[in-house]
């Protein structure tokens, strides 16, 4: 960030973003629920309302449904409100906004370099728990080293995105954090 955009824009507390961060985690977990409450619905359709056991390609697919509506769910809501509003819903709620390193608009570009690089918004100990476990159980049936590396290497990133989010918050001036320093953005009060 430059210098004229670090003395013209004031950084958020890490209050703020510690709140707003707690407040999303909240909404993700209300849009985890209706998408298991969805692959719930749909399963039970399909078993003729629970009068016979699903098969393993049913259970699998509600399986599926949870393991990938959710993240999919929760990233178009985002990038949806990031694109619109420049915040997610937890951001709004602490009163907090992302600006450009210009000090403009962030742009869609940035919104997304914003979500998708170690965002604990995304990549977060619930989601870990909400979209990891399924996603365990159907590549458990696949015995490959490969998929188990591949899920390890996820879990990994969902456990230690937070914590990478938070040092490097609380080591930098302006409170940015990793993934907004890759973006290009800053976290800034609402006006």
């Amino acid at each position: 960030m430059s210098r004229t955009t670090e003395a013209t824009h004031a950084a958020v507390s890490m209050r703020a973003r510690i709140g707003g961060y707690a407040v999303d985690m909240v909404i993700f977990a209300a849009v985890a629920m209706i998408v298991v409450v969805f692959a719930g619905f749909l399963l039970l359709a399909t078993t003729d309302w629970a009068k016979k056991d699903p098969s393993d390609p049913q259970f699998y697919l509600f399986l599926g449904m949870i393991g990938v509506g959710a993240p999919l769910a929760w990233t178009v809501l985002n990038l949806g409100l990031l694109a619109t509003r420049g915040q997610t819903g937890g951001q709004y709620v602490a009163g907090i906004r992302l600006i450009g390193e210009d000090g403009g608009r962030m742009s869609r570009r940035a919104a997304a370099v914003w979500w998708f690089c170690f965002n604990p918004l995304l990549f977060s100990w619930p989601m870990a728990c909400v979209a990891g476990l399924p996603l365990a159980a159907i590549l458990a049936a696949v015995p490959k080293v490969s998929t188990l590396a591949f899920l390890l290497a996820l879990l990994t990133i969902c456990l230690v995105s937070p914590l990478i989010a938070l040092v490097s918050a609380l080591v930098d001036g302006q409170h940015r954090a990793l993934h907004d320093r890759m973006a290009g953005v800053a976290a800034v009060p609402a006006a």
